[in-house]
């Protein structure tokens, strides 16, 4: 049985500005800074099989209030080129999005992990497409205390090797009284990077002023000539305490 978890990473808080509202057109945001150092999703050398990378954006630096409101999809764009060599090729095995509460909550989500195929009918832009694969819905939360969250999802023993750009996703089929901030990372937000779903189609999120790419990341495992035994991967990781 898949199991949720949560970890908790300890961070100061400091209000800095304000940023857009989830409309079609940008308004006013606050955004907060998470002091703690940018995690580098790049690694170097050759990995063997079952070793594991992470695609994406893992690091967090600012959190943005007012935004997430469930019954949503979030979106990141993925690079298999930014891992290792590895000898099989990478297949995705679970999904994280990092989200910030602000205050003790009993907040619980269903949520699912997808895999998304690129649209690059503009090459300038690639955008989310079709579904490659997808988990079945589990809930996740309370999310108690109140702190910075890792909510990671598996994803199906059959997913496919990934061999390259794809998006990393995950759906949000309810929501809560007590919203989370959903979370950037330090560097500026990359064009096309980041995009969110609330029912109006994919929105890119830097449009709408996100200081930073969504912190959204999907964990990839080496493929070998020889079946790997998949690890076990529903987690909420609470990242603050």
């Amino acid at each position: 049985m898949s199991t949720t978890v949560l970890t908790l990473v300890a961070v100061a808080l400091a209000l800095v500005t304000s940023l857009g509202a989830k409309e079609v057109c940008a308004a006013a945001r606050p955004y907060v800074q998470l002091h703690a150092t940018e995690q580098e999703m790049t690694e170097q050398g050759t990995r063997a099989p079952g070793d594991l990378c992470e695609a994406c954006n893992g690091g967090y630096y600012w959190t943005v209030d007012q935004w997430f409101t469930g019954n949503e999809t979030y979106a990141a764009l993925c690079e298999p080129c930014r891992c290792p060599s590895c000898q099989g090729g990478w297949k995705p095995r679970a999904v994280t999005m990092y989200l910030f509460w602000e205050n003790e909550n009993s907040c619980a989500l269903s949520v699912s992990a997808r895999i998304l195929a690129v649209d690059q009918s503009q090459p300038d832009c690639p955008r989310p497409s079709e579904v490659l694969c997808a988990s079945m819905p589990t809930t996740v939360g309370p999310f108690s205390p109140a702190g910075l969250w890792a909510v990671t999802v598996p994803l199906p023993g059959d997913a496919p090797v990934i061999t390259g750009p794809f998006f990393a996703s995950l759906q949000f089929h309810s929501t809560c009284d007590e919203l989370p901030a959903v979370v950037a990372t330090r560097a500026s937000c990359g064009p096309c990077a980041s995009w969110n779903n609330w029912g109006q189609g994919w929105q890119e999120l830097c449009g709408f002023g996100l200081p930073g790419n969504l912190t959204l990341y999907a964990t990839l495992e080496c493929q070998g000539p020889s079946p790997v035994t998949p690890a076990t991967w529903t987690t909420i990781k609470s990242m603050y305490r």
